[in-house]
């Protein structure tokens, strides 16, 4: 599996890890819109910084989500 890095975008993430897409949904909240919806064409460096999230920590959470999925 290859790594999640920032220069993805919010599409191709759930496409290699179809669990990013639960991790998207957790910061829809933080985000007051569904990222999914709004953001689908977006990098992820680029939605952190529109809604205002820890790339960081969103980094992290998809790169956990991949790793519990192929730890399967």
């Amino acid at each position: 599996m290859d790594q999640i890095n920032p220069d993805m975008t919010v599409l191709e993430v759930p496409c290699q890890n179809r669990q990013a897409e639960h991790i998207f949904r957790k910061y829809d909240a933080a985000a007051g819109v569904c990222l999914c919806c709004q953001a689908l064409f977006d990098s992820v460096a680029d939605l952190s910084r529109k809604y205002g999230l820890e790339l960081e920590k969103l980094l992290a959470d998809l790169e956990t989500a991949a790793a519990s999925r192929s730890d399967r």
